[in-house]
């Protein structure tokens, strides 16, 4: 069996079959992945600048605490009439690194892997059949919770608010959840990997209970807050995806200006001259084949 070890200072290794197999010293990375790093017996890989999913009255179907009990594990439905372009995203999301796998698994692992092996090994953020996804919740990760529009400082509450809401005792649907989550990165395990989402914001409101009912203005200022953040996240976005055009157009127009200049270069003895333009023009591809990705 092909396999991967890995070393620490204290000579113990870590034995991962094939699939995790370095190439040239290179560990496994995705686009916009950090260098895995390795902790216990898994390969820990990062986003750089991970997304982030506000998602509307979502359901919790389970809730199992960490085997570390430092948080918890929520299994949630997605519903797809609230949460159309979310579950797109999602979906798009999981094929995207299954594809990158299988592009880069010649130069990541030194064998090609297909499509068909890649699936067998690679576990969905989101599960398309049932519209559910894992998510966890740690008071480390964890940014701000509210019920009925007050802040709840920990995460014990807000769990026994959600198990208090699964109780057969009380009436479905009792509460409307809407959270914030933020991809935190792949786990790669000897036999597979898994995506972990963390919960960055969590808003509950009790909906049926006369002693607590929210009134329809702090609703309405509720996602009115939430629709400036995210106008405002749009706004920058927009701001930065015109630099990056006008950056990409730019650079096009120096390469076509180099271009000229090699043309007419390659007409005389100034071999000088023609290398310059041929080391620029390389190193301009190179950065707008990047800017393009």
């Amino acid at each position: 069996m092909n396999c991967l070890i890995l070393l620490d200072n204290k000579d113990t290794c870590l034995i991962l079959p094939h699939i995790f197999k370095n190439n040239n010293n290179n560990l496994l990375y995705y686009k916009m992945l950090l260098e895995p790093i390795r902790k216990d017996k898994k390969l820990i890989s990062i986003y750089k600048n991970p997304p982030i999913k506000n998602i509307v009255d979502v359901k919790i179907k389970s809730i199992n605490k960490l085997t570390n009990n430092t948080g918890y594990t929520f299994n949630i439905y997605i519903s797809p009439s609230n949460n159309f372009d979310i579950i797109h995203d999602l979906i798009m999301f999981d094929k995207e690194i299954m594809k990158s796998i299988e592009c880069n698994s010649l130069k990541w692992f030194n064998r090609q892997f297909d499509i068909r092996e890649i699936t067998e090994l690679y576990n969905k953020s989101f599960c398309n059949q049932t519209k559910t996804m894992s998510i966890i919740l740690t008071n480390k990760q964890i940014r701000n919770m509210l019920y009925n529009n007050k802040t709840v400082e920990d995460i014990e509450d807000i769990v026994n608010i959600l198990i208090a809401d699964n109780s057969p005792d009380n009436s479905p649907n009792k509460l409307f959840v809407n959270i914030t989550i933020e991809y935190y990165g792949l786990y790669i395990y000897s036999e597979s990997t898994s995506n972990k989402w963390i919960i960055r914001t969590i808003d509950i409101s009790n909906i049926n209970d006369d002693d607590n009912t929210v009134s329809n203005e702090e609703l309405i200022e509720n996602f009115q807050n939430r629709i400036y953040n995210i106008k405002k996240k749009c706004n920058d976005k927009i701001t930065e995806l015109g630099k990056n055009i006008d950056n990409i157009r730019n650079n096009m127009k120096t390469i076509d200006e180099l271009l000229d200049n090699l043309k007419k270069d390659s007409e005389s003895t100034n071999n000088n001259n023609i290398n310059y333009c041929l080391s620029k023009l390389n190193t301009l591809i190179l950065n707008q084949e990047e800017n393009i990705k």
